[in-house]
């Protein structure tokens, strides 16, 4: 007779082997969500840059190119990164149940080479009119540009295991 609390641990446990790749409309309703969030921080930033800079001071587009524009990708880049790196799941991935993970399926986190290189592509991919991503569409595996050279995987989650995430502390 096998120990109740034994079967419960395992059933608990996530293996995410068994899910399948994100599919191209998954990721553009995901991409959707957290370009609002993303925008909605720009917004903040900018106030905070104009109200540091002086809001009436004239300013070229080369000024902008070389002190806004790399504080926005700065920013950007430490939304994804936390939420990749605390439980692999963006409030836009969330809603529709995607999770980023290791590749080798393990669920090991994924580390801060992996979200740089993950975000470097992603915004090479949509500079590419989005090749990266339509990828996805002729990969085997279902990855995106960004998904295999980071070394990560972008899966769908069953809606029970989706609620049971939480974002992990580190």
């Amino acid at each position: 007779m096998t120990d109740s609390s034994d079967n419960n641990a395992q059933s608990s446990a996530i293996s995410y082997v068994e899910y399948p790749s994100a599919g191209l409309l998954r990721r553009l309703a995901s991409i959707v969500y957290d370009a609002l969030i993303v925008i909605a921080l720009w917004f903040f930033i900018t106030a905070i840059y104009l109200g540091a800079t002086g809001v009436d001071t004239p300013r070229s587009s080369t000024d902008l190119q070389l002190t806004l524009f790399p504080l926005l990708m700065a920013a950007t880049f430490l939304f994804y990164y936390w939420f990749w790196s605390h439980g692999g799941q963006t409030l836009g991935m969330r809603a529709w149940r995607l999770q980023v993970v290791d590749a080798n399926l393990d669920g090991r986190p994924v580390n801060f080479f992996q979200c740089l290189s993950r975000f470097l592509m992603a915004t090479l991919s949509l500079g590419c009119f989005g090749l990266g991503y339509i990828w996805v569409l002729f990969s085997a595996s279902g990855d995106s540009w960004h998904d295999s050279l980071s070394n990560t995987r972008t899966l769908v989650l069953p809606k029970d295991i989706n609620k049971k995430i939480v974002p992990a502390k580190r």
